[in-house]
Formats: structure tokens, C-alpha cells, sequence
């Protein structure tokens, strides 16, 4: 984007080019040049304001009017009183509208339409023996009153678009929802725009998901997909039932930070980082998940990251793993890597099975050995050093 110019441009996995752009400053025109768009069958879109007015009148409303009737409505719109026409084709098919919904919410809600004096129509929500009107109906459940009919009402080979399925929605019914996302999408195009980690199915990669992060870059906004090759290395993590938290929740918050990413081997090293910070200086950037699951893991997340569009990446190794820190620096020059000065952050007493292990920190583990603090020191302020940069 160029002052009151647009331009976008998508590039395919076969490096073909389809770009959209003004035809001149200030034109609402646009133009475009080169492939063509692929045929997305019939396509539900759902805005991110998902509210419909607590009274309403009587209409029936099928997808196709509805899409019509709601079109591409301002981001921040109050209401979308549409839907509420929506509820009444609802009404006619519940037990296959709350076969959907049942597999986020069980029991599911249990609504009806009523009709008030006035002539207007409302929601009546049963919840035992009382009932409340939908004036009371909290956000997130009038949300996944929007989802699950864009989902019972779709049918194969249809493209359904969902901005912040997240909102208002409480983490436990955001996992079963991104679940029944992917029950969907094994004959169905879905298209989820999140802030939400819970909704990154990285598990699903092996099997065609696309997973891309937007970022700015040089004043204009940018879209980065893991790579096909990258998608089935991952198979390999998401097996390891030893490090089963290495592509865990906390992991998947990376796809949501601005730059700035720590990578270091395991979880060890993310605990007792702390101590490290408090005894010398923090670090300025957020460490991935739990770690990597081990340093030979690091190029590939590396490559992640690289392709997803960090620009700053560092890795902390052991000082066993110099070779590993001097493949990754070759491969990744844009990033920095760095080795500590012992084989291990830890410090272990010796056990039957384990020798002693002197590590970064004393026997304690509450502070870093004297002898290492200089070169520790060192690798803290290239490394924030570089973050600044």
C-alpha cells in the first residue's frame, strides 16, 4: 500500500503471480493481472462482530439472501440484524443444527423463539426451570450461534471464511471448536483468521492445512506460509511422545509475537533461564514454547521462523552443540546463535544412573558460576544488542 494506492500480491507454490492493484491513487477501481483465482464454490463468510439485535422481526432468510442481505459489512459494525432472520430456517432443522453444536457444547443451548406483546420476536434461553431472554446472552454463545450455522448449513466443496472464531469464547469450547474446524475442512475449504493459539493446528499439516502469519514489513502488510517441505518435517515432532509439548500451546503463541524469538534445547534451559536473567540481565525476546526437544531440532524450527517472516531469531546451545550453533549461523545469517560456556545449564549431583554435572549455574542452581558470568554476560548483551537493532 502506497498512500491511497493499493496493491496485493499472492504467489503461488508454483511460483505463479496474481496480483490486484489500483488503477490509480484515490480509484476505488481495481485491476488484475496475472493467474486466475480458483473456483471457491459457494463461499460463507463471517464477520468478526457476531451480534444480532435482542428484539427482531419475523423473516426467514436462506444462506444464499443472507450472504446478499449482509455482504461485507465495516469491521466494528454494532449490529447485524440479519442473523436473527437466520434463527427462524434454524428453528425448522435443530436436531441437525444441534448435532453441530453439540460436539462444542453439551448440553446444548436450549432456545426458542417467542414473540413479546409489542409483536417483536426474541430469544427465549431455558436453563433448568428458569428462562432469560437473549438480551442476557453472553457474546461468545451468540457467536457460536454464527459458526455452527455457517457449518451445519454448508455443504462439501463450499469455502467458509471465519474472522476471530476466539472472541468471547471461553479457551476449553475454543479447543472443541477448532477440533470440529478440522472435522470440516477434510471436504470443505475453512479460512480462520485468529489471535488465538488454541486454533494453530499444527497436527494438521501432514494432511494439506496451510498455516500463514501476517506481519508488517517496510510500511506494508505481508503474509507468510509454512513451507509443503517444512509441514512434513514437523510429522516428526508432533510423533515425539517423549517431548509430546514441543509443538504444545506455548509453542504455538510464536505464531502470534512480533519478532524477537529465543530458541534454546529443551525445557530445562527455558526454566533456568530465569535464573540466568535475575543473576545477569534479561533478555529482550520471548523464548519458544518449551524449548526445541533438543538441539537437532533447531534447524527446523529455525526454517519455521525463517519462513513465517522473523526477522530476529537467536539460539542458545550447549557448548557440546558448537558444530550445530555453526551450521545454523552459515544457513541462517539473518539470525545470531550463540554457545554457552558449559555442556549444560544445569547443574546435577550424581545418581546411580548419571554422572555429576557441572553446569552454568551452581550446585544450588540459583545463580550462575562465577567463572562463567563474563562470557555469559557477553552473550546477553550481543544478543539484546542485536534485538535493538
Amino acid at each position: 500500500m502506497a498512500g491511497d494506492q493499493i496493491r496485493i500480491k499472492a504467489v503461488g507454490a508454483d511460483n505463479r503471480e496474481l496480483v490486484l492493484a489500483s488503477v490509480r491513487p484515490g480509484s476505488s477501481e481495481t485491476q488484475r493481472t496475472g493467474a486466475n483465482i480458483t473456483d471457491l464454490g459457494n463461499l460463507l463468510l463471517l464477520p468478526s462482530r457476531r451480534v444480532f439485535g435482542h428484539n427482531f422481526g419475523k423473516s426467514e432468510s436462506d444462506r444464499a439472501t443472507y450472504m446478499h442481505q449482509m455482504g461485507f459489512p465495516a469491521t466494528r459494525v454494532p449490529v447485524v440484524d440479519q442473523f436473527a432472520y437466520r434463527l427462524f430456517k434454524v428453528a425448522k432443522n435443530r436436531a441437525a443444527f444441534d448435532e453441530v453444536m453439540k460436539q462444542v457444547m453439551d448440553p446444548v443451548l436450549d432456545w426458542t423463539i417467542d414473540q413479546a406483546d409489542s409483536g417483536q420476536y426474541f430469544l427465549k434461553i431455558a436453563r433448568g426451570t428458569t428462562t432469560h431472554t437473549s438480551e442476557g446472552l453472553g457474546e461468545g454463545l451468540i457467536s457460536l450461534l454464527y459458526i455452527v450455522d455457517a457449518l451445519y448449513d454448508s455443504n462439501p466443496g463450499d469455502t467458509i471464511g471465519i474472522d476471530e472464531p476466539e472472541l468471547s469464547l471461553h479457551p476449553a469450547l475454543q479447543r472443541k471448536l477448532a477440533a470440529l474446524f478440522l472435522n470440516y475442512a477434510r471436504d470443505r475449504q475453512l479460512i480462520v483468521s485468529t489471535h488465538s493459539p488454541h486454533f494453530v493446528s499444527l497436527h494438521a499439516l501432514p494432511n494439506g492445512t496451510a498455516i500463514a502469519r501476517v506481519y508488517v514489513k517496510n510500511g506494508g502488510s505481508c503474509i507468510a506460509q509454512i513451507s509443503s517441505d517444512s509441514s512434513r518435517d514437523l510429522a516428526a515432532l508432533l510423533r515425539n511422545q517423549n517431548n509430546p509439548h514441543i509443538l504444545g500451546l506455548l509453542a504455538r503463541e510464536v505464531f502470534f509475537l512480533e519478532d524477537q524469538v529465543i530458541l534454546v534445547e529443551g525445557q530445562e534451559d527455558v526454566v533456568f533461564f530465569d535464573v540466568v536473567q535475575r543473576t545477569l540481565q534479561p533478555l529482550l525476546g520471548s523464548f519458544f514454547g518449551w524449548g526445541v526437544g533438543g538441539a537437532d531440532n533447531m534447524p527446523l524450527v529455525a526454517q519455521i521462523l525463517h519462513e513465517l517472516g522473523y526477522g530476529k531469531v537467536i539460539g542458545i546451545l550447549d557448548a557440546n552443540k558448537g558444530g550445530v550453533a555453526l551450521a545454523l549461523s552459515k544457513r541462517f545469517p539473518e539470525y545470531r546463535f550463540y554457545t554457552l560456556p558449559s555442556d549444560d545449564i544445569r547443574s546435577k549431583r550424581a545418581v546411580p544412573s548419571r554422572p555429576e554435572v557441572q553446569g552454568l549455574l551452581t550446585d544450588a542452581n540459583d545463580a550462575v558460576r562465577a567463572e562463567y558470568r563474563e562470557d555469559v554476560q557477553g552473550i546477553l548483551a550481543q544478543a539484546n544488542e542485536y534485538f535493538r537493532a
